[in-house]
């Protein structure tokens, strides 16, 4: 899977699960601060991810605060450098 598809997968799971505009998904997009995202939103988002590529670890969004920061974790995952 190409970065751009990691990125686009990503940003969309993002617009449903938050209900916002794809557009404000950015990838310098604040989860918490911009797209009002809590605990229970980024733990729907690691389902959706999971149902996308399979079992993901439990501290996969740990600590991420962009957009951005989920692309790279998803990223780094699926390329099993983790």
């Amino acid at each position: 899977m190409s970065e751009d598809d990691i990125a686009t997968v990503v940003r969309e799971h993002c617009a449903r699960i938050l209900k916002v505009d794809l557009g404000r998904v950015t990838v310098d997009a604040l989860l918490r601060e911009d797209l009002e995202a809590d605990s229970l939103d980024l733990a729907e988002l690691h389902v959706a991810l999971e149902d996308r590529w399979g079992p993901l670890p439990r501290e996969t969004l740990a600590n991420v605060r962009t957009v951005g920061d989920v692309i790279a974790r998803a990223r780094l995952l699926l390329s099993g450098s983790v």
